[in-house]
C-alpha cells in the first residue's frame, strides 16, 4: 500500500484536484491518506474524494489515559455508507 500523511496540505485547488484525479486512484491497489479535519472538509470530500474511498476512520487521542482509539467515519458523519 501507499501511505500519505497530510496529502493535500499546502496545495492550491488545482494541484489538489490533480492529485485526486490522476494520482490517488492509480498509485496502488491500496492508498491510505492521513488527513486533518481542515485539510479535507465535508464538501470537498463528498464532491471529489468519495468516489475513490472505501473506508474512513478517525484516529482520536485520549489525553486522560494517554491512549489512541480508532473510530469509524471521518471528523463529521458521512451519510454515504462508508465505514
Amino acid at each position: 500500500p501507499v501511505i500519505i500523511d497530510t496529502p493535500l496540505g499546502r496545495l492550491d485547488s488545482l494541484h489538489r484536484q490533480n492529485l485526486i484525479d490522476n494520482y490517488f486512484p492509480f498509485a496502488s491497489h491500496q492508498v491510505i491518506l492521513l488527513s486533518t479535519d481542515t485539510e479535507v472538509g465535508k464538501t470537498y470530500f463528498s464532491e471529489h474524494l468519495s468516489p475513490y474511498v472505501s473506508h474512513c476512520y478517525q484516529i482520536e487521542f485520549d489525553s486522560s489515559n494517554l491512549s489512541t482509539r480508532i473510530l469509524p467515519g471521518y471528523f463529521w458523519s458521512y451519510e454515504g455508507g462508508l465505514h
